[in-house]
């Protein structure tokens, strides 16, 4: 079991992959950002065989930029430096977000879009962390003598883990083409099925220690909650998506990939898009625990086990009166709005917008998704693309991020930065994936231009 031991720097394979987030060659990973990326883009089908990535952030613990080495440390596992630690006063969080995507698919039919996809997902976060919890967790009781005999207090934490498999299915329709604008809708429905669901929520802590291992908790109100393995809990999840394209040529009998389209797909100027995704949740019922306490005096002796998410759990029914326990507990799903502008230049060159906001739910267990705002530019064709993406982390932290895409293969970071070496590294990302597409519908004969085709395609094509 995952320890919250506030962020263990471990290699793990996710997450959102802004380098592509806009492209029109890979619906099978833009549709996870809006299920309407599977209309009208420059692939009648596309397959996804393997993709992987990780990112993992927090403002607490670190490694100096001149010891540490992506390469030798993270991609060779080689021995890792010595860790620090912020010691600011400012609470804590952190963010590990993981995913491998498996089989995937998506393919146009007419006005329709099409999609499957299998990934396993895993997160962790820690939000809100006071600095002295954040010490007594990372380093142990037996540094924490300067808080001896200090009345402590902490409300608002939230610690939470959970793995799942991810079966999703979407359909997506364009429901309006006229002159030189369209515009789309489309919904995502996924299955989720719990491999490990914990969570911790401190609504308000009042505590002193004696001694290393003497505690007196004055005031505690919260719960503690942690179930394992495949098929431990399951679920359900929704992406809802809209897009609105102003083209650039009449759409009014615009069938993508068909003959009275020239089997190709047209371009735009400009396209707008706006989702919610991920909004959902997993019910852990088998060999699941749930603890919720209400406690105005206890006193306790802490162990090593206290912090991991089960021990916890059994610490707080140990020493605590009046706990509440059940045998099952809900997590919700990392769920965000997601806002898209895409521009496009006519030379193959685009400018693009995001910004991703995570729902803030402090009433539930369950990971929040960061929030982030991000700029990006890229070169597309077919067989090349490459973009160059700034971002905001959590509105705040600078990120410098970039793709390649060569032919079916795509590498990335969304923070380039913490490769180099130029300042403390307190986390990274990076991505990959494999797949195989068609550009062209298998055996669809294009009209001559002599025809009696009723629209323009006097776009340039990508």
């Amino acid at each position: 079991m995952f320890a919250f031991s506030v962020l263990s720097f471990v290699s793990v394979l996710s997450q959102d992959e802004f380098g592509i987030a806009h492209s029109n060659y890979a619906p099978t990973k833009t549709f996870l950002h809006n299920p309407t990326n599977t209309l009208d883009n420059k692939t009648w089908l596309d397959v996804h065989f393997i993709g992987a990535g990780t990112f993992i952030h927090n403002d607490y613990l670190y490694m100096k930029g001149t010891e540490f080495s992506f390469s030798e440390n993270i991609l060779f596992q080689q021995q890792w430096p010595d860790y620090f630690y912020n010691t600011s006063l400012d609470k804590k969080s952190g963010l590990q977000d993981s995913d491998v995507q498996l089989i995937s698919a998506a393919i146009q039919y007419k006005n329709h879009g099409f999609a499957f996809s299998s990934r396993l997902r895993t997160y962790f976060d820690f939000r809100r962390i006071t600095p002295e919890i954040a010490l007594l967790i990372a380093q142990g009781s037996n540094n924490f003598s300067m808080y001896f005999d200090e009345v402590l207090s902490a409300s608002k934490m939230f610690m939470n883990q959970t793995a799942y498999a991810e079966y999703g299915f979407s359909y997506s329709n364009m429901f309006y083409h006229f002159s030189r604008k369209s515009m789309g809708i489309g919904i995502t429905a996924k299955y989720l099925v719990g491999i490990t669901g914990a969570g911790i929520k401190v609504d308000e802590l009042e505590y002193t220690f004696e001694n290393p291992v003497d505690a007196d908790f004055l005031t505690y109100k919260g719960s503690a909650a942690f179930g394992y393995g495949y098929g431990s809990g399951n679920g359900l999840a929704f992406d809802l998506g809209f897009v609105f394209k102003k083209t650039l040529h009449n759409v009014t009998h615009y069938e993508p990939y068909s003959e009275s389209s020239a089997c190709e797909t047209y371009d735009y100027k400009y396209k707008l898009s706006a989702a919610v995704i991920d909004f959902g949740y997993i019910n852990f019922t088998e060999d699941a625990t749930r603890y919720d306490v209400q406690s105005s005096l206890s006193s306790a002796t802490l162990t090593s086990n206290t912090f991991t998410f089960n021990g916890f759990g059994d610490f707080l029914n140990s020493n605590f009166p009046n706990v509440a326990e059940s045998n099952n507990f809900m997590m919700l799903t990392p769920a965000a709005l997601n806002l898209q502008a895409d521009y496009n230049y006519e030379n193959n060159y685009f400018i693009s917008g995001q910004v991703m906001h995570g729902f803030f739910r402090r009433k539930a267990l369950g990971v929040k998704r960061s929030n982030v705002v991000a700029v990006s530019g890229r070169y597309q064709t077919k067989w090349v693309e490459g973009s160059l993406v700034a971002s905001l982390y959590n509105y705040e932290d600078f990120r410098l991020g970039t793709a390649l895409r060569f032919g079916y293969l795509t590498i990335g970071t969304d923070k380039l930065l913490s490769m180099m070496g130029l300042w403390d590294f307190y986390g990274t990302d990076v991505y990959f994936n494999l797949r195989y597409f068609f550009a062209k519908r298998p055996g669809c004969k294009r009209k001559d231009k002599n025809s009696d085709k009723r629209n323009a395609t006097d776009c340039i094509k990508n």
